[in-house]
This record gives C-alpha cells, structure tokens and sequence, in this order.
C-alpha cells in the first residue's frame, strides 16, 4: 500500500534512509539523523511530500520530494530528495506505485515536469533503465568531485 506518510513514520524513514546512505556513495559522509528527521517532518508539514511503501503493517520505502520553479522560469518542477526500499524489497512494482504517487502530487500542484536522478552510485544501469521503463526521458549523467 502506498500513502502519504504521518509523523510517527519518520523515524522508520530516517532509518531506511541510513541502510541507503550506508550502502551507497554517500557513505563516507555523514548522516545527521536529526537533520533527516526534521526534513521529513516540514515535508509532512506541507514543504513537500513523503509517500511511504508499507507491507503488513510495516514500511518497507518511500519517497521524500517537494516542488519548485525553475531558477530561469515561474514554471514549476518536481524532483526527489530521496527514494528508498529495503534492500529486500526492491522490486519495480512497489518503486512504480511510489513514482506514481508522488508524479501525481506534482501534476496536482501545477509542476509541468518531474525529475529524478542516481545519485547513490547503486545499480545505476539497471536503476537508470527502471525510470526508462516508468516513462522518463535520460537527460543526461552526473558529475563529483571531492574537495
């Protein structure tokens, strides 16, 4: 079941996002609970939005993202702050319903487009094909450099 998150959800959420920090790119930053946690809380609060997965009673994913307008337009734009499963529960189906949700949230808030990005470094071939698949178009790759 897919549904827009309350507060008492937060705390699993920050405890999903740290299996994803853990495993991926970002793991050699820090991850500051409290500052997770107060993001997820202003997104429930109406900054944004958080739509979490939840099988048998247990929340398995989500999504974090909110809208915005272009830096050179008034029109608005969708885009994630993070998208997280359990490890065990990544297959595309529960992924697509929380896509779905949350590109209807931004089409219901007059964003005329949606973007979504791999910045992980997890399984970006196959991630990269999913949102393919799920009917978004490559707009190109991403750069780092450490300082």
């Amino acid at each position: 079941m897919i549904r827009a998150a309350t507060h008492a959800d937060v705390e699993r959420v920050v405890d999903l996002g740290q299996i994803l920090h853990a495993s991926s790119d970002f793991a050699p930053i820090s991850y500051d609970r409290d500052k997770v946690s107060s993001l997820m809380h202003s997104l429930i609060n109406g900054a944004g939005v958080l739509f979490v997965a939840e099988r048998e009673g247990v929340v398995i994913g989500g999504i974090a993202g909110a809208i915005t307008t272009y830096w050179f337009s008034e029109e608005f734009v969708g885009f994630d702050y993070s998208f997280f499963l359990e490890p065990t529960q990544r297959n595309g189906f529960t992924a697509l319903k929380l896509i779905n949700a949350f590109k209807i949230w931004c089409k219901g808030r007059g964003a005329t487009r949606l973007k979504m990005g791999i910045t992980t470094g997890l399984n970006v071939e196959k991630i990269s094909r999913f949102y393919l698949l799920a009917g978004f178009n490559y707009a190109g790759p991403l750069f780092e450099m450490e300082l």
